[in-house]
């Protein structure tokens, strides 16, 4: 059995034909550097596992220092994985609800700022999206070493739609040198 979903994005309409009883993996990072920051991802997650049901995989949480801007506290990150049958655009309202509910403010100026959590996807199955709203896989995911470490610790071999390289071969040509380390 087929759906069909429309979606409208700004002045464009998307179309959506998915089988009812097909999921896809989609991948999010989740980041914080407001304490307490180890708490913030656990909430997240939980917050994110009531709309969308258990992840099937949960990284360890890394911790990496900002990445384009200054701050006095490092990030903690972690990917976290699920199997959903939703859409792309109900998945990125999730998100951005988790982020609302716990505190974060988005800033009318230019450029990052510390934040309370962040949640952003990364991938999400196979698909190339490219709208308004939502841009997949995330366009500067190969350029963060923060954001491919825990992709690769969980799904090394999952292959960029775009660049058709693993996490891995990804992580390997990263320009980002930056240290990145386990939180124990």
């Amino acid at each position: 059995m087929f759906f069909t979903s429309i979606q409208k994005a700004g002045s464009r309409f998307f179309f959506y034909f998915c089988r009812m009883d097909e999921t896809e993996k989609v991948v999010l990072l989740l980041g914080s550097n407001i304490e307490p920051r180890k708490q913030y991802l656990e909430e997240a997650l939980s917050l994110l596992e009531k709309k969308l049901g258990k992840a099937s995989v949960v990284s360890n949480i890394y911790e990496s220092e900002p990445w384009g801007f200054e701050a006095t506290t490092s990030f903690y990150n972690r990917v976290v994985v699920f199997k959903t049958g939703k859409l792309p655009e109900t998945v990125l309202n999730i998100c951005l609800q988790t982020e609302e509910l716990l505190g974060r403010e988005r800033s009318e100026a230019e450029g990052y700022t510390s934040r309370t959590i962040d949640v952003d996807i990364l991938y999400f199955g196979n698909r190339i999206i490219n709208s308004e709203r939502l841009m997949v896989p995330h366009p500067r995911l190969a350029s963060r070493r923060f954001a491919l470490l825990p992709v690769a610790e969980v799904m090394p071999e999952l292959l960029h739609p775009i660049l058709n390289k693993n996490q891995g071969e990804l992580l390997l040509e990263c320009p980002d040198q930056s240290e990145v380390s386990i939180v124990n």
